[in-house]
């Protein structure tokens, strides 16, 4: 193996995957390291039970020394291999200065424009199905999506029907999966109802191992190294270039270097990584002068409302096919942001003590928990409810 490359990149997920499948055609000798293997396809991939084990079980701490388990996925993709494939842009706005509820967002130094032309290129590598022109705070668009919306399913359908005879306006959902409705007999995708937060059985969710790097590593110049773990990064005497990757590659301790080095490993384990990294010109880290890197954390922030009942059922199975956008800046009586709507794509739970659930009667009392400030050490709430509306 040659532990010198023009290139080396930590990480196979949404930023080191798509990074790689571009700059595979270029030529230069490129070394991709990641933490885990290549995800298995088995049964357990598909199974409520099996799906956990493909989370880690590391335990982190903050500030103050609790517990956090972040349960990332540890494999060729990260954690694309069980994200939802909901593939959105963010709005014109976003990148402004704007006031949440708890603070304000700073203004970002670069603009939508200047990430248009990439988020077109995006989603024609992951293959996104959506319509343009029907979001209302879609940003502008140089081009419309490659592929056509994914249909609803009847009840979704019925549904996207209600919401809008009620003045809302639903759309149809952008979608990363390789579905080819025109001829389900050779589509990879068969619609199936175990998509958010499992890995993909039929490798057709536009995950980044299935999109970006199996592609890219059938060019000769590419040498991606599974199971590596990097450990910390080297600079040079000045301290001002990056030169050096240690790494534990199958228990084994391994020096790479490179000309360029891309830190790609999620904004955590990015993080962590360039404050292991300490030396005589960066005692506090690299790239920490601001003694800002490990802090204000943007998780995945979410709340769902699960429901359950015997008067109309639900027989749809790939249901994420809309989504909701009325109150991503919020509303007339709420003037801060409130993201988007969506409906989750997973299986039923097997063996649920419905007893457990939510009474209809009770749901606006946990909407207000869930909107207040005791509920903000919550990232994600599921509420089930069962029983009549």
């Amino acid at each position: 193996m040659t532990d010198h490359y023009d290139i080396i990149i930590i990480g196979t997920g949404a930023g080191g995957g798509t990074l790689l499948h571009r700059l595979a055609p270029s030529g230069k000798r490129i070394l991709v390291l990641e933490r885990g293997p290549f995800l298995p396809r088995e049964k357990d991939n598909w199974s409520y039970h099996g799906l956990f084990k493909y989370y880690s079980s590391e335990t982190m701490y903050n500030k103050d020394g609790g517990e956090i388990h972040p349960g990332f996925c540890y494999y060729v993709g990260g954690n694309t291999k069980v994200y939802g494939a909901a593939l959105f842009r963010l709005r014109e706005r976003d990148f402004e200065q704007f006031q949440h509820r708890d603070g304000i967002s700073p203004e970002w130094p670069l603009k939508y424009r200047d990430f248009e032309p990439y988020y077109t290129q995006a989603e024609e590598l992951y293959q996104v199905h959506g319509k343009a022109g029907t979001d209302p705070t879609e940003p502008w668009r140089s081009k419309g999506y490659p592929f056509p919306p994914i249909s609803h399913e009847p009840r979704i359908k019925e549904v996207f029907g209600v919401l809008t005879a009620r003045g809302l306006r639903p759309y149809p959902a952008p979608m990363g999966i390789r579905i080819n409705e025109a001829l389900m007999h050779l589509s990879p995708c068969i619609r199936c109802d175990t998509c958010d937060g499992y890995p993909c059985m039929v490798q057709a969710k536009s995950d980044s191992e299935i999109s970006a790097v199996r592609p890219a590593i059938r060019e000769p110049n590419i040498t991606l190294v599974t199971e590596a773990k990097v450990l910390r990064l080297h600079t040079n005497a000045s301290g001002r270039e990056v030169t050096g990757v240690v790494a534990e590659v199958k228990g084994a301790i391994t020096m790479f270097t490179g000309d360029i080095v891309v830190v790609s490993c999620g904004a955590v384990n990015s993080s962590a990584l360039l404050l292991r990294s300490t030396n005589d010109k960066h005692p506090d880290g690299l790239a920490n002068s601001s003694d800002q890197v490990g802090r204000n954390l943007m998780k995945h922030v979410l709340g769902s409302l699960v429901g359950v009942s015997t008067v109309k059922p639900n027989p749809s199975k790939f249901q994420k096919t809309m989504a909701i956008n009325d109150f991503y800046w919020g509303e007339p009586d709420y003037p801060f942001p409130m993201g988007n709507i969506q409906p989750q794509n997973r299986a039923a739970q097997p063996n649920a003590d419905f007893t457990k659930w939510v009474e209809p009667s009770a749901i606006a009392d946990v909407i207000l928990f869930l909107a207040s400030d005791a509920s903000c050490a919550i990232s994600g709430a599921a509420v089930p409810v069962y029983g009549r509306g």
